[in-house]
């Protein structure tokens, strides 16, 4: 049986980079995300082979269905999960709605909860698992008005550990990433024209101690090392991948 591993928001930055990176390295991964023909040609370039799983993780019935359908699945063993989707959203608590905090609730957070206790009886049946939860430098330590999206990646940090806790008597992994600033359409930067885009990116790489932000594939590596038998004896690690920003 063929190890898989599921990536959600999988259709572009981080989460298709990470689908691709665990491809490269002999997975099948299963593609979650809204966007379907962005997942089209995330799955194109995954040579190992990919399934899609179209699927807004705020949508429970929708969820649960696919996740039966990728748990029924006999061809491959899901030894992998990646708790990537997410979405970023700049409001004070002030300014804050309770729409925006539930929302920012609703994806960061308990989607990536029901997915994983949708998979904790399967990797205790199997043997264990690997769960990468990305999370923020934000959640580590907040700046500027992202309060809701601060305290949800600050929340995973700490449910991640309460993971490693609970896995451990049955070999599943649960370990986090805290990414600084990538380039990727969650930043509005992502999308400026060329030159304005080159002028905001001289700006931000001045806040690196290494000089520069990151790419996809940056945080792309990482999550494969945690997720495979390369990081085996590892549980419970909460590890910056920020060039440095949450030093400064």
């Amino acid at each position: 049986m063929k190890k898989a591993a599921l990536i959600t928001g999988a259709s572009s930055g981080i989460g298709a980079a990470t689908a691709i990176e665990y491809s490269k390295n002999g997975y099948f991964v299963y593609l979650m995300g809204r966007n379907k023909e962005r997942l089209q040609e995330v799955a194109l370039q995954c040579r190992g082979g990919a399934s899609i799983v179209s699927c807004d993780i705020t949508d429970l019935p929708a969820l649960n269905k696919r996740l039966d359908e990728v748990l029924s699945a006999k061809i491959h063993r899901v030894e992998v999960i990646v708790n990537n989707a997410g979405i970023y959203d700049v409001h004070s608590t002030e300014k804050g709605s309770d729409e925006i905090w539930t929302r920012e609730f609703e994806v960061n957070l308990l989607g990536p909860v029901r997915i994983v206790r949708a998979f904790f009886p399967y990797f205790k049946q199997h043997g264990g698992g690997s769960i990468v939860n990305i999370s923020s430098t934000l959640g580590l330590r907040p700046q500027g008005p992202t309060s809701a999206y601060a305290a949800m990646k600050a929340a995973m940090v700490n449910w991640t550990q309460s993971l490693a806790y609970e896995g451990g008597e049955f070999k599943i992994r649960a370990n986090c990433i805290c990414p600084g600033i990538v380039d990727t359409p969650i930043h509005s930067f992502h999308n400026l024209d060329p030159e304005k885009k080159t002028e905001a990116l001289e700006k931000m790489k001045t806040l690196q101690p290494l000089g520069r932000i990151g790419t996809p594939e940056d945080v792309a590596r990482a999550a494969y090392f945690f997720g495979s038998e390369l990081s085996s004896w590892t549980t419970g690690a909460v590890v910056p991948v920020d060039g440095g920003i949450n030093l400064t």
